[in-house]
């Protein structure tokens, strides 16, 4: 194999090398905009999360007021049955 050959040989792998390598760079380029991409897919879910956590706040809240005022009125009934047994056993 004469020194021309083998330069050529060297030359091609070279060659070979350099496509891989910018293959890779490529790569880590796509790697790089799909975590950014992931980034602001996350701090959108973030902002979902913390508007759901407000909006179930305020579901729980009446939910509870409607729990209370059910309480109250069924209060107020035994209550008012109670004063119109004793106006009907006293009148």
């Amino acid at each position: 194999m004469t020194d021309n050959e083998k330069l050529d040989l060297l030359l091609a792998g070279m060659q070979e090398m350099k496509t891989e390598i910018q293959e890779i760079k490529t790569e880590v380029q796509d790697t790089r905009e799909d975590i950014r991409n992931l980034t602001k897919r996350v701090s959108r879910l973030e902002v979902g999360q913390a508007e759901l956590k407000r909006e179930l706040y305020k579901v729980n809240r009446k939910i509870t007021d409607t729990y209370n005022l059910s309480l109250d009125a069924l209060g107020m009934r035994a209550e008012n049955r109670e004063w119109l047994e004793n106006v009907t056993l006293n009148a």
